[in-house]
């Protein structure tokens, strides 16, 4: 697994593929802020007045993560935030799940009449989770990759002298 996802090509198919679930994800929320708030308040886990500020807030951060990971900066960064906001979104549709809340999960579209089967979406979200875990834990660090090649130059130039 570990060889898989120290593939160059693999890497980046996998982080532009994550980056374009949540950019995707993103736009819809980010148009509709209020039918947002509302999807939000349905699941009934926050109290009425961080409902909005979610609802605000969560769309943009899942558009700037999903153009990190694509862009291929601050990728650790993202993919930690991608990471804790995957287990949250899990948790609150399992929640959601295990109380019978009739509701529409808001992933993809704040449209009220779109029914999704929460129970597929997280199994959706847990797939997603297994690759940007598996991104996390192999890719490099971009500050240690550029000290490694600061380490280099030092010894090739010391090496000519």
């Amino acid at each position: 697994m570990k060889k898989l996802f120290e593939n160059k090509y693999i890497v980046i198919a996998a982080r532009t593929v994550l980056g374009a679930v949540f950019m995707y994800a993103s736009f819809d929320k980010m148009a509709n802020p209020e039918a947002f708030a509302n999807i939000v308040d349905n699941y009934h886990l926050l109290p009425y007045q961080l409902v909005n500020a979610l609802a605000i807030f969560l769309p943009w951060l899942e558009f700037i993560t999903g153009l990190f990971l694509i862009t291929g900066k601050w990728v650790k960064a993202s993919l930690l935030i991608y990471n804790v906001l995957l287990v949250v979104f899990i948790i609150a549709l399992s929640q959601a799940l295990i109380r019978g809340l009739d509701i529409s999960c808001g992933c993809f579209s704040v449209n009220p009449s779109t029914t999704s089967e929460v129970w597929l979406r997280i199994i959706e979200d847990i797939i997603l989770l297994f690759f940007s875990f598996m991104l996390y834990k192999y890719s490099k660090d971009e500050i240690n990759v550029s000290n490694e090649k600061e380490i280099e130059n030092k010894y090739f130039i010391n090496q000519t002298n």
